[in-house]
């Protein structure tokens, strides 16, 4: 069965589903742009392709946008069984997707995530035109069924499959002692204390200031990993504080960051907002629980409170703080048993089985 698949980035954690797939299934993937224009070149250096590929060579616009009949063009001169979208909201996908309904092409549209926010009629309209032509539908959790509902998705044509970014042998066997962490951290070279975790991208939408805000008044140390624009405002804030529980490291590999995540007693974010988040998944594999906002949506489809972590209202500090206080080495082994289910190796299973009960369909 041959399937063509037009994704917007190569993002390392879809390239290494892709090659999962392509052992048992002829993929074609056309990427919409090298990369996206808010992450770290350092994020796709890992990028190994087994598979069919190729990228837009022209039309990319603004931060993210692109207008080209490539895809198109593409289409006229290849034939395949299944056509997967991962967008509809750039007029490249808009176009594809108009060509796609007139030839009467089946087509699914894979989603990583979504979550209904308020918006003008016009831009809902539109959402709603190209969400609802859709032949099939591909959902990570039941937040993201809903989006898809609200949009004017049939419900029976949903599938839903375990979206992840962990390959099985990246799960840590068993979570680590309070002892293990301890040495582990002197070989690190950091404070034998307790660590809160969150490896992000530096930008407003992760709302690291607030949490910044919360440990400025707390014991722990808060360990930050990333880049990004607000860097130099987090320094000037613990400069201005005298933040001596703050840590900020550079973006690193999964590998490295996967010894921090491990030696930490919990992954925090505040993120007002995330289509997915998948770092919710990479803390679990390490065996640690995660203390998550209520606007991501891998969190609200994994986390269960008090049985691997909590989930927070990023505007109730209290609420924020309790979590903090009732993380205990109980929730440890929940965590890893979690992550056992949300492997890239199963994400890639349940996608072969959709993609062959879609095309019987």
């Amino acid at each position: 069965m041959s399937v063509l698949i037009v994704f917007n980035h190569p993002a390392p954690y879809k390239v290494n589903v892709f090659n999962l797939l392509a052992e048992h299934n002829d993929i074609h993937v056309i990427f919409e742009r090298e990369r996206a224009s808010d992450r770290d070149e350092k994020f796709y250096a890992s990028n190994e392709y087994n598979f069919s590929h190729e990228f837009l060579s022209k039309g990319a616009f603004y931060k993210e946008n692109s207008n080209s009949n490539e895809i198109i063009n593409h289409l006229k001169n290849h034939k395949y069984d299944l056509v997967i979208m991962n967008g509809y909201s750039k007029l490249t996908e808009m176009r594809t997707i108009n060509y796609l309904n007139k030839k009467k092409i089946k087509w699914i549209l894979f989603i990583n995530g979504g979550k209904v926010k308020k918006e003008g009629l016009i831009k809902k309209a539109i959402k709603k035109k190209y969400i609802s032509k859709a032949s099939y539908y591909i959902s990570p959790s039941k937040d993201a069924n809903d989006y898809l509902t609200y949009y004017g998705a049939d419900p029976l044509k949903i599938f839903n499959y375990p979206n992840s970014t962990i390959f099985e042998k990246d799960l840590i066997k068993t979570p680590l002692s309070k002892e293990e962490k301890a040495l582990r951290k002197k070989e690190l070279g950091l404070p034998d204390n307790d660590i809160i975790i969150s490896p992000c991208q530096f930008i407003p939408r992760k709302n690291n200031m607030e949490l910044l805000k919360i440990f400025k008044d707390r014991k722990e140390t808060l360990l930050l990993i990333g880049s990004g624009v607000e860097k130099e405002k987090y320094l000037e804030y613990q400069k201005a504080h005298k933040m001596d529980n703050l840590i900020i490291m550079d973006f690193m590999s999964k590998d490295k960051l996967n010894e921090y995540y491990k030696i930490s007693k919990a992954f925090i974010t505040l993120s007002k907002y995330d289509i997915y988040g998948h770092t919710t998944n990479e803390a679990l594999a390490q065996g640690i629980p995660v203390i998550s906002s209520n606007l991501v949506i891998s969190s609200l489809h994994l986390i269960k409170n008090g049985y691997n972590g909590f989930i927070i209202d990023i505007n109730n500090i209290k609420e924020i703080n309790e979590a903090l206080d009732n993380i205990d080495e109980s929730m440890n082994i929940n965590a890893l048993n979690t992550a056992k289910e949300n492997t890239m190796e199963k994400q890639a299973e349940a996608l072969s089985k959709i993609i062959e009960k879609i095309k019987k369909l």
